[in-house]
């Protein structure tokens, strides 16, 4: 007896099905093809604005400092946050103010002589290398020293990066001054705006990564500044005490080149080494040493203090981000590399080490410490994520803090 069975698939189901799968897979590409398309688009616009972003960068770091010491004054004073800002704002003024005023005009006369110095200097070396025949045929390929050492305006103007004219000089000095001083005075405002663009569900972990960001650039920051202000008195003091002419301007220079790990302090050795050349081989020798022994104690002293409340930052992967940001933005993106490539390590470590593979992070700041900058985590908002027609709650001891009133 023969069973006759029907096909479970008909033709038409079959059909069906086929037709869905090409639609789904079409559906599919057009979702990769506009997720490309759209980060394209967001890569140009970043390499287009590359610099005005430069510029906010900056800002924030300046907001940084500002809210950074304003916080710490409120929180031990009764001064409310508000005017405790206003306090740090007008002392950073009048110290800038004042330490223009007293070493300006110094500086400025030694630095006209370092310019005319240098090529001197340059030259006396030439003279001492060329009794070597093969060291002879190099130097005929480099430039004259004339040329090594550039004037006054040529430095300004190459210093300056991205503003190629007084007025964008000028633009982007109150980008930097006005921006930073607008975040100083309500990051809440600008943090609570960047997490609304987040799904509900990440909004918590927004403000952990925001805060951590916040303060790492704070303990970079502090970091940064104990070390021009150790190694430029440093410097300034040895220099003289040695008799080398234009301690404080290449003690200055040492400061500023500071702010730039790795490289500035290479470059800060070069012109007091020539100059100590002038002299004898024996002070260029002692000068050579004597700004390997701060760098030294810089890195193994103050470095690991500040490191344990920041991230470590490898010293490949900040001379990398340093040669490609240099290479791309000039001098404002060497200046910024550091603390860029802070930023983006903890943003790795926080959204894609933890969140995407599991992992745990050894090294990262702990959210819970009160005691630093740009406000403390609101446990209120984590624990109630911020609806898109309400405000967001808060806790009332950090209502000040939070949305920066006085």
């Amino acid at each position: 007896m023969t069973i006759n069975q029907t096909d479970s698939n008909p033709p038409g189901r079959s059909q069906g099905t086929a037709a869905d799968i090409q639609r789904q897979f079409t559906q599919r590409v057009l979702i990769v093809v506009g997720i490309v398309l759209a980060i394209g688009i967001l890569l140009l616009f970043l390499w287009s604005a590359a610099d005005i972003l430069l510029l906010v960068f900056a800002g924030v770091l300046l907001a940084t400092v500002l809210r950074g010491f304003s916080n710490i004054l409120s929180e031990h004073t009764p001064i409310s946050p508000g005017w405790a800002l206003t306090i740090v704002s007008l002392a950073l003024v009048a110290l800038i103010g004042v330490s223009t005023w007293l070493l300006a005009p110094g500086v400025a006369e030694q630095f006209v002589e370092l310019q005319a110095s240098l090529p001197v200097a340059i030259e006396q070396v030439e003279e001492y290398l060329e009794q070597y025949p093969w060291v002879e045929e190099v130097m005929t390929q480099l430039p004259q020293p004339t040329e090594l050492i550039p004037g006054v305006n040529e430095v300004l103007s190459q210093a300056a990066g991205i503003f190629s004219s007084t007025m964008g000089m000028l633009i982007g000095f109150f980008i930097i001054v006005f921006g930073g001083i607008y975040f100083a005075v309500n990051p809440g405002m600008y943090i609570n705006g960047i997490v609304q663009l987040v799904p509900h569900k990440g909004r918590a972990r927004a403000h952990e990564v925001l805060y951590a960001v916040g303060r790492i650039l704070w303990w970079w920051l502090i970091g940064r500044l104990l070390s021009m202000l150790i190694v430029g008195i440093t410097v300034t003091i040895s220099l003289w005490l040695l008799g080398i002419p234009l301690a404080l301007t290449l003690g200055l220079l040492a400061a500023l080149l500071d702010f730039i790990p790795n490289l500035g302090p290479t470059l800060a050795t070069v012109p007091a080494v020539l100059l100590a050349l002038m002299q004898s081989p024996t002070q260029a020798v002692y000068v050579l040493l004597i700004y390997i022994v701060i760098q030294q104690a810089e890195s193994y002293l103050l470095t690991p203090i500040v490191q344990h409340r920041t991230v470590s930052l490898p010293p490949a992967l900040t001379i990398i981000a340093q040669v490609i940001l240099g290479v791309l933005f000039g001098v404002m993106g060497l200046i910024l590399a550091s603390p860029l490539a802070a930023v983006v390590l903890v943003l790795i470590k926080m959204l894609y080490v933890e969140d995407v593979l599991g992992d745990t992070i050894e090294d990262l700041p702990d959210l819970s410490d009160v005691a630093d900058v740009n406000d403390q985590r609101d446990d209120g908002i984590k624990s109630a994520p911020i609806q898109s027609n309400q405000a967001p709650p808060r806790l009332p001891e950090r209502d000040a803090i939070i949305e920066g009133k006085q």
